[in-house]
């Protein structure tokens, strides 16, 4: 839980632990989603990560049926598959009131982590 301005908001925070991803040959330039990632945690399925032509309006983050959808640019696709691919821990926040704080992020590390040094 955050406290703000005497409000209590809740930040739902999950663990993604695997991972999944679509691209779609055959969807119209107009379809909905381009591709699609979906993810899990130790607790299950946890939702999916929707990714809609560059240019078009995201929608806004939302839950249901416990499962958590999030939405991206077809161009944010790459940044986000690296940050599963090579990162760890990754989680996902999401916060009911307030969608524009919704994201999937890591933790603070060291600068060149895991980069690899050359003698």
């Amino acid at each position: 839980m955050i406290q703000e301005k005497g409000k209590e908001k809740e930040i739902e925070v999950r663990t993604i632990t695997h991972y999944t991803y679509m691209l779609f040959s055959s969807r119209a330039e107009e379809a909905e989603y381009k591709a699609v990632i979906m993810i899990t945690a130790q607790i299950g399925f946890l939702g999916y990560i929707n990714f809609v032509s560059d240019g078009n309006k995201l929608p806004k983050a939302m839950k249901m049926h416990n499962l958590y959808y999030f939405y991206y640019h077809m161009q944010d696709m790459p940044a986000i598959v690296d940050m599963l691919r090579n990162e760890g821990p990754v989680y996902l926040f999401y916060q009911e009131d307030d969608k524009n704080m919704c994201r999937l992020a890591t933790t603070m590390e060291p600068v060149g982590e895991g980069e690899m040094h050359h003698p």
